[in-house]
């Protein structure tokens, strides 16, 4: 599964097309988001994440545990902050890729289509309990 990485001192961000975990027929779809990856995911973690337009949601780290987004309606704007303390940017578009926000990465992201934002999100497993600190970056 190719991946593609964003970000500065060697990326804070991971990318994966869903096509191969997507799976389509007749009667519509299903998404396997995790499927054929490297995560141990955290079932405890797992949560539907619905914006309204303009909203912005997250402006947090995991200083352990990398975090997953996958966008499945809407279209948003991911924010982080790089180790040098710029802010950088990608558009998510649903059912495109899934996103994986590695630990101590602050991100946030951002409601920019007219209708509602809908993203699956979970966190890998974290052995000494999850943590979520608050940074705002957006």
């Amino acid at each position: 599964m190719q991946k593609t990485i964003y970000g500065d001192r060697g990326g804070q961000i991971e990318t994966y097309p869903i096509e191969e975990c997507r799976h389509c027929d007749e009667r519509g779809w299903v998404l396997f988001p995790w499927e054929k990856r490297d995560a141990d995911i955290d079932p405890k973690t797992i949560h539907i994440v619905r914006s309204q337009p303009g909203a912005t949601r997250g402006n947090h780290y995991h200083p352990r545990v990398a975090e997953w987004l996958c966008p499945l309606e809407g279209e948003g704007l991911l924010k982080w902050k790089s180790p040098s303390g710029e802010l950088q940017e990608l558009h998510l578009e649903a059912q495109t890729r899934c996103v994986r926000i590695l630990p101590g990465v602050p991100h946030a992201v951002i409601n920019l289509g007219p209708g509602e934002l809908l993203l699956m999100a979970a966190r890998e497993r974290d052995p000494a309990g999850d943590l979520s600190v608050s940074e705002k970056i957006a």
